[in-house]
């Protein structure tokens, strides 16, 4: 057996590699964007699959354990493919990753990304269901919220053996999880500029985990966050709307009155909305960025932002959060 240093020293070979950044310009504003689809999986969900294995053998490892969480697709491939490599790398299969995901997600058109392709929930399905050391769960979303004891009753009744002393839900992903996005974007800007200019980054908010951690690494430095999401699981860019209210104030004032806000920080989440999803789209493709709807959500809010943001900023900052419609295209 592998000594725990020495796998810790392996895992660490396998972090996802920096991301580009590409510089264009706006109405004469500058604007820089991190195009995080250079990932492994093309999203930057990688981060949450490279970090469930650093969990694992910095706190848990050798005892035999279960991660579960609820995804459509992006987090879910990335904890599926890493949870492979971490078993791997062990020699045994140590780790399960249990993934809840929705029924009616099948029939899902999802799409188009900024190459105009499309692909299905059930091609995400049966993409994930490839992966050896998991398990996908189909459930009814709608008969309840499945978090905490539902899944773990779930899970037993299937014949996986959980309980609160051998698993964890990692839905909400590890704290923090994405803080090495935002920790290169500002090193990015930094060589770019030769300092950090007055920055106003926008980031999508669904369950909130990037935006939180992105402002938790910048701070003392001259960048103001704002968040953006559609408010309508029926959107095209349904990944960046979480329909739980668990971490947002409200769905309907997010569509109808044009922002909620977070229940954590109060900070203000913006509605973004197709057609101008379908813009950013269109201005990933002239820049030869490959992104989903989800994706380009923070660039959607570059047509309406002089209305939203009246102090003046030397650059804005963007992140193309990736495009897994990419690999798994009809």
């Amino acid at each position: 057996m592998k000594s725990k240093k020495e796998l810790i020293r392996e895992w660490n070979k396998i972090k996802p590699k920096e991301t580009p950044v590409v510089l264009t310009e706006f109405n004469s504003q500058k604007i820089i964007i991190k195009d995080e689809s250079k990932n492994l999986t093309n999203t930057y969900k990688a981060k949450h699959g490279w970090m469930l294995g650093k969990h694992y053998l910095e706190n848990i490892y050798p005892r035999p354990f279960i991660y579960y969480l609820g995804s459509t697709g992006n987090a879910g491939i990335s904890d599926f493919l890493f949870v492979d490599k971490l078993n791997k790398m062990i020699g045994e299969e140590k780790v399960i990753v249990a993934n809840f995901y929705p029924e009616h997600y099948d029939s899902k058109l999802l799409g188009p990304d900024s190459f105009g392709r499309f692909t299905n929930g059930r091609k995400f399905r049966e993409s994930m269901e490839n992966y050896k050391g998991s398990r996908l769960i189909r459930v009814d979303f709608n008969e309840k919220y499945w978090f905490g004891k539902p899944c773990l009753d779930k899970m037993n009744e299937l014949g996986i053996n959980a309980n609160k002393n051998n698993s964890l839900d990692i839905t909400e992903g590890f704290n923090p999880t994405y803080n090495q996005v935002m920790q290169e974007f500002i090193s990015q800007i930094k060589n770019k500029f030769q300092k950090i200019p007055k920055t106003l980054v926008i980031i999508q908010y669904g369950a909130g985990m990037l935006y939180d951690d992105c402002k938790e690494v910048s701070k003392n430095l001259p960048i103001d966050f704002i968040a953006v999401s559609t408010g309508d699981l029926k959107s095209i860019a349904d990944k960046i709307c979480d329909n739980s209210e668990t971490w947002q104030e409200s769905l309907k004032d997010l569509r109808e009155k044009g922002y909620t806000k977070a229940n954590n920080s109060g900070d203000k989440i913006y509605h973004v909305n197709e057609q101008e999803i379908l813009y950013a789209l269109s201005k990933f493709k002239e820049l030869n960025i490959e992104a989903e709807p989800s994706g380009a959500a923070g660039f959607a809010l570059i047509l309406r932002l002089k209305e939203i943001i009246k102090k003046k900023y030397d650059l804005i900052a963007v992140i193309n959060t990736g495009n897994g419609i990419k690999e798994i295209g009809i």
